[in-house]
């Protein structure tokens, strides 16, 4: 069974993106990401898209994290990223141990 991708949804909607926070936020996480994961982004076992409303609203940018389906409101570059890592290596961990099991 293939893995699902892993995607981040930034909210863009009128209070997640009040003072443009949501926009600033989707600029430098796709930024830092194509730094770090440009392979994945490739891929497409790694994407980073937009929602007008995630329905989880704050009065600061939220970001959903897919497949967990965790939401975290203002979250820093560094925890992305960790949680982005953290996800792909258990979905490689996975792959492997299915792989070996045939």
């Amino acid at each position: 069974m293939k893995a699902l991708p892993v995607r981040l949804l930034v909210c863009v909607g009128p209070r997640c993106d009040a003072e443009g926070k949501g926009r600033a936020l989707l600029a430098s996480v796709e930024t830092r990401f194509a730094q770090t994961f440009p392979n994945e982004l490739a891929s497409g076992r790694l994407s980073i898209a937009t929602r007008d409303c995630l329905r989880l609203c704050t009065r600061d940018p939220v970001v959903r994290f897919e497949p967990s389906g965790d939401a975290l409101s203002n979250p820093s570059q560094d925890e992305l990223l960790r949680l982005a890592r953290a996800t792909l290596a258990e979905q490689d961990l996975r792959n492997s141990e299915a792989m070996m099991s045939k």
